[in-house]
């Protein structure tokens, strides 16, 4: 019976090994992922530009555009101007010709605007700061996305080879219930219900076999790598398993103050903010200065050599104009505030439930230990028996321990996997400060309000 469950069982193994490495053959590409495959290799990879992290890129990329042009608002601006002209002069004028060219350059800068635009300049810089935070969050969530493929496939793989010694086990059976048929020791209905059961199992072996494909193909996504299957996963170290738990209240402040979807939720009603105040001054009075110098080939009495000056522009009225860029900016603030309410209660809830999980993971990894430690003394014990040729469960036994091993494992997956969201949660999760694509700027004149004040 030993013999038989070991030769399936490394059937079992080869196949296991084999299918994957054959699809990583046939996606083979320039960056191929190592052999075998580690969880810190694969965290390495959650900074890599992905269509997600694309996405949010081009936020930011947008974000800094809108910026350089609420600069402009205020910045100097010249031009160059060049005009050629032939004319017929006047009967009354005399020795002037028919040219009439002149050029010259002219200079422009915005000396007031009533805080039209500072409070442009503010929101760009608000809204970029929080284009790069909403980044810094979409990298920490594929962090957590790359830890579960990864232990998805662990646990996969684990959930194959107990199956696959259940089929073992169950073909032995049913293999001896036909032996015994042959002696008259066993009915037909016996030998069925053996063989159903071997059936049964067999579809289980060979559904977890498909798993591990599934399982395989989400990591590959997952790592930005579709076309390549890793073969072998080495088993990671956990060392947060025994880590005590804080006060869940300590956790959900930290949260409100470190969370960096929530930040940027605030970055954008302060952006809304600033974008009320400069549709407040949009129609306001304006004060240019301007200079120009220039160059006349026909010199007249109007024909100055240069001018300085400034201009007041005061708008009179705007037709409703000004009333409606107003009022959509306050829907926009209103938005951005009910939004910034729901994060704080969802991500408050989302730290309990986080808490808790980990809470009842504690206790159940203690039961987990127990169960292991029982399954291996109990094969202990199924061996001892089966060497003296007593009749015994090796077999069941075998299927148990992997059993409770795969059972363990989970529970040591899940544990990590919280931990790691309770850190992206609190803010806590440790990130390479390089791949921020910009630092975060912060206005020269900020406006801040509590989310129910009024704009």
């Amino acid at each position: 019976m030993s013999g038989l469950l070991r030769a399936v069982t490394g059937i079992a193994v080869i196949k296991l090994f084999v299918l994957p490495a054959a699809a990583l053959q046939a996606g083979e590409t320039a960056d191929k992922l190592p052999e075998p495959l580690t969880l810190e290799y694969a965290l390495k990879l959650a900074d890599e530009q992905t269509p997600e992290l694309q996405r949010y890129q081009s936020d930011i990329d947008n974000a800094q555009a809108d910026l350089r042009a609420a600069e402009s608002l205020s910045g100097f601006k010249s031009s160059i101007e060049a005009q050629a002209r032939w004319v017929e002069p006047a009967d009354v004028v005399v020795g002037l010709g028919n040219e009439d060219h002149r050029y010259g350059i002219t200079a422009k800068q915005n000396l007031y605007d009533f805080g039209r635009s500072s409070a442009a300049e503010n929101a760009a810089q608000h809204r970029l700061a929080a284009g790069q935070l909403r980044y810094i969050s979409a990298r920490q969530r594929r962090r957590i996305e790359i830890m579960r493929r990864y232990f998805d496939v662990m646990l996969a793989d684990l959930q194959f080879y107990r199956y696959n010694e259940e089929m073992a086990v169950a073909y032995i059976a049913m293999d001896r219930t036909r032996e015994r048929r042959k002696l008259g020791q066993a009915s037909d209905l016996e030998v069925l219900e053996k063989e159903v059961e071997n059936q049964r199992i067999r579809h289980l072996r060979y559904q977890s076999q498909n798993e591990q494909r599934r399982a395989r193909a989400l990591l590959a996504q997952a790592l930005n790598r579709p076309d390549q299957l890793s073969n072998t996963l080495t088993k990671p170290e956990l060392p947060l398993l025994d880590r005590k738990l804080d006060e869940v209240e300590n956790y959900q402040k930290q949260a409100l103050d470190n969370n960096p979807l929530l930040k940027a939720l605030q970055r954008e009603v302060a952006a809304a903010e600033q974008s009320v105040t400069e549709a407040r001054a949009r129609y306001s009075p304006s004060l240019q200065g301007q200079a120009e110098a220039w160059s006349y080939t026909r010199e007249l009495g109007s024909s100055d050599k240069w001018r300085a000056g400034v201009t007041l522009e005061i708008p009179l009225t705007t037709g409703g104009e000004s009333d409606a860029q107003i009022a959509r900016a306050r829907a926009r603030l209103y938005q951005a505030r009910a939004a910034l309410r729901e994060r704080q209660f969802a991500l408050q809830q989302a730290v309990l439930e986080t808490w808790l999980d980990l809470e009842n993971l504690r206790i159940k990894l203690d039961g987990m230990r127990a169960n292991a430690q029982y399954r291996e003394l109990y094969l202990d014990r199924s061996r001892a028996l089966y060497e003296m040729e007593i009749k015994t469960d090796l077999g069941d036994a075998m299927v148990r321990v992997s059993e409770a091993e795969r059972n363990l494992r989970e529970t040591e997956y899940n544990i990590a996997v919280g931990w790691a969201r309770l850190e992206a949660l609190t803010g806590q999760m440790q990130l390479d400060p390089s791949v921020t694509p910009t630092p975060v700027s912060t206005p020269t004149q900020t406006q801040t309000s509590t989310p129910g004040a009024s704009p």
